[in-house]
């Protein structure tokens, strides 16, 4: 779990999704539910992250925001000599849920 103060401090203001994007860009697959849309046999290469930010709601408790996350997979080389293979953009969509009192936000894989 991550605590995203920025975006709760930014909710309710255009800034929102500027802050919020500008947050998950920092975090990392150990945070990021992001591994499973690598293809079978390929690595994550997690050093470009993009974020955008397709869709917001929310409740009395929680922001939802609906995100797709940008990113290379290195593809298995098979015939470069143990050598790594050419990076592929790879694409997934995550479900962010953010509580609005404590800022602590939940991440899953959509």
């Amino acid at each position: 779990m991550k605590i995203l103060k920025a975006s709760i401090d930014s909710w309710g203001t255009e800034r929102f999704s500027a802050v919020l994007k500008s947050e998950l860009e920092q975090l990392r697959s150990g945070v990021l539910p992001i591994a499973h849309a690598v293809e079978k046999g390929n690595r994550l290469d997690e050093s470009d992250l993009g974020v955008i930010i397709n869709e917001v709601s929310d409740d009395e408790q929680h922001i939802y925001a609906r995100v797709g996350v940008f990113f290379a997979q290195i593809v298995e080389c098979v015939t470069c000599g143990g050598g790594s293979g050419a990076r592929d953009e790879a694409y997934c969509e995550l479900l962010v849920t953010i509580d609005k009192r404590t800022g602590k936000a939940d991440f899953k894989a959509l």
